[in-house]
C-alpha cells in the first residue's frame, strides 16, 4: 500500500530515517483545525478538493478523542466544483479560486447562472455531498479540462484567459460562490444537528474561502468558529505532528496562537547584507514604528520586514508590503507597480484589535489575527479608507494585537496617531507569482524589482533615492 511504499522510499533515500508513521491527509487537516485550535470540545468539518480519497468529513472532537460521522468520497467534491469554475472563468486550478472569490463581488441584477449551477450539487441528510457528473471532466485524468461540454453548452464559451471580464463571468462568479456558501452551509447545518455543539472547527483548502468564513456564525447555528492560520494543504505538515501527538498522548497538544513560526534574521546579519549590497541610502533608525508610519502617512509603498516569517498564505505584518488605506489610488499603484496583478483584487486592512468593531460589522465574533475572515466595513467608515474598502464594502481584515506582534502593532498605533486611522494595507511581500520574501537578501531583490518607494529591514531603512 501507500503508506509501506513511502516508508521504503524513504529509507531508500536516507539508510538513517527514523521510523515513518503515515498520517491520512484528512486527520492532518483534522491536527490542524481542531488539535491545534483553543477548544476542547467542538464539531469539526474537513472540506477540501480532495485527500487520498475524501472530499468531505464531519466529526466531532472531545479532547484527544475524535467521533466520525460522515465521509465523502472522490469524484463528488465541492473544492473540484469551484476549481471546474476557476478553470472555466480563464484561471489556473488549485491555484486561483480566490480571484473567482474576489470577482464575485463584482456582479449585479438576477443571476441566471445560479440555477444552472445549483442544480449540479445536493447534499444528504448524512451529510454526504453528490454531484451531477454529467458537468465535469476532473475525474478524467486524461482530459485536461475539469468541465464538460455539457457545462460549455449552458454557460457559453470558457473566458480566455488573459481577456477581459464580461458581466457573464462575474455573474458566474457570483453563482458559484453563492452555491459554495449555500452547501458548506448546510452542511455545518447537518454537522450542528449532529453534534449538538456550540463550537466548530473548520480545515481543508475551501476554508481560505475568507467571504464565507465571515459568515458561519451568522447563517449556522454554531457560536464559536475556529480556522487556523493555515487551514489549507499547508498547514498539513503542523496537522499531522499535532494528529500523532494527540494520538499518542491521549491530549491535545498547546494550541497554535500565532502564525510567526519561521526563521527570524538578527541585526548583524541584517547589517552584513545591507553593507555587502553597498546600498547607497541605508541608515539605522532609532524609532523603526515612528519612521515607518511618517513614511505611510507620506505617501510612500513600503516593504516591511521583521521578526519571524508567518507560517502559511498570509503575510501577517512581518514580511509585508504596505500603504496608506486613505489614499484610493494605493490599490490601482501596488497592484500595477508593485504586485503586477488584476486590479479587481483587494488588499487586507491590517486594525489595531482594540478599534475592530469601530470599523467593521463583526457581530459577536472575536479577533481575525491570520486574515481567514471578511466582514462588512461600517457604513460610515468606508470613505475614510477606500484603497482596503472591496466592491461590496468588505474587507479581509486582520486583527493585530500587541501580545503577537508588538512591531507591527506598535507601527499601526503610531500611523493611528498621525491620521487618525488605526489601519494599514497590508498585503504579502513578494512579486505575483514568485513566494513570499524569506531572507533580507530576498528582500533587497524584490524592492528594486518593483515600485516600492522604502524598505524596513529590521531596524535599517533602505531608500531608492
Amino acid at each position: 500500500g501507500a503508506p509501506a511504499a513511502l516508508e521504503t522510499s524513504l529509507r531508500n533515500l536516507y539508510s538513517g530515517a527514523p521510523p515513518v508513521t503515515y498520517v491520512n491527509h484528512y486527520w492532518a487537516h483534522m491536527g490542524m483545525s481542531y488539535m491545534l485550535g483553543p477548544q476542547e470540545e467542538a464539531a469539526i468539518l474537513i472540506l477540501d478538493g480532495r485527500g487520498e480519497k475524501d472530499t468531505v468529513l464531519l466529526a466531532h472532537g472531545r479532547g484527544a478523542s475524535i467521533k466520525t460521522f460522515s465521509e465523502t468520497r472522490f469524484p463528488h467534491s465541492l473544492g473540484l466544483f469551484y476549481s471546474a469554475i476557476t478553470q472555466f472563468l480563464g484561471h489556473k486550478p488549485d491555484s486561483d479560486e480566490w480571484k473567482v472569490m474576489a470577482l464575485a463581488s463584482y456582479a449585479s441584477g438576477d443571476n441566471e447562472f445560479y440555477p444552472i449551477l445549483r442544480g449540479m450539487v445536493s447534499v444528504t441528510p448524512e451529510g454526504r455531498l453528490q454531484l451531477d457528473l454529467s458537468w465535469f471532466e476532473f475525474f478524467n485524468f486524461w482530459d485536461s479540462r475539469m468541465y464538460s461540454d455539457r457545462m460549455v453548452q449552458a454557460l457559453g464559451a470558457p473566458r480566455a484567459k488573459g481577456s477581459a471580464y464580461s458581466e457573464r463571468d462575474m455573474k458566474i462568479a457570483a453563482a458559484m460562490q453563492r452555491v459554495f456558501e449555500e452547501v458548506a452551509g448546510e452542511l455545518l447545518h447537518i454537522l450542528h444537528r449532529m453534534t449538538g455543539s456550540a463550537n466548530v472547527a473548520v480545515g481543508g483548502g475551501c476554508f481560505m474561502n475568507s467571504v464565507f468564513n465571515g459568515k458561519i456564525t451568522a447563517v449556522t447555528p454554531f457560536a464559536n468558529c475556529h480556522i487556523g492560520f493555515a487551514p489549507d494543504d499547508s498547514g498539513t505538515s503542523l496537522g499531522a505532528a499535532a494528529w500523532l501527538h494527540a494520538q499518542r498522548t491521549g491530549s491535545k497538544p498547546k494550541p497554535a496562537d500565532n502564525a510567526y513560526l519561521g526563521l527570524a534574521y538578527d541585526d548583524e546579519r541584517i547589517a552584513r547584507t545591507v553593507a555587502g549590497f553597498k546600498l547607497p541610502n541605508a541608515r539605522r533608525e532609532a524609532d523603526v514604528c515612528a519612521a515607518a508610519a511618517a513614511d505611510l502617512a507620506a505617501g510612500k509603498i513600503l516593504g516591511w520586514f521583521q521578526g519571524r516569517s508567518e507560517f502559511g498564505q498570509r503575510a501577517l505584518g512581518n514580511r509585508s508590503i504596505l500603504a496608506d488605506p486613505r489614499r484610493s489610488e494605493m490599490k490601482d499603484a501596488v497592484n500595477a507597480a508593485v504586485k503586477f496583478r488584476e486590479g479587481f483584487r483587494p488588499f487586507a486592512p491590517a486594525i489595531l484589535a482594540e478599534t475592530t468593531t469601530e470599523y467593521f460589522e463583526t457581530g459577536e465574533n472575536g479577533g481575525v489575527p491570520y486574515m481567514e475572515k471578511v466582514f462588512q466595513f461600517r457604513e460610515a467608515k468606508r470613505a475614510a479608507v477606500p484603497a482596503v474598502v472591496h466592491a461590496d464594502g468588505s474587507g479581509r481584515l486582520q486583527t493585530v494585537e500587541a501580545r503577537h506582534n508588538p512591531r507591527f502593532h506598535g507601527l499601526i498605533t503610531r500611523f493611528g496617531k498621525l491620521t487618525g486611522i488605526p489601519i494599514v494595507l497590508n498585503t504579502s511581500f513578494n512579486l505575483n507569482g514568485e513566494p513570499v520574501v524569506e531572507t533580507p537578501e530576498d528582500a533587497i531583490r524584490t524592492f528594486y524589482a518593483c515600485g516600492l518607494d522604502v524598505l524596513y529591514l529590521g531596524d535599517w531603512r533602505i531608500a531608492k533615492a
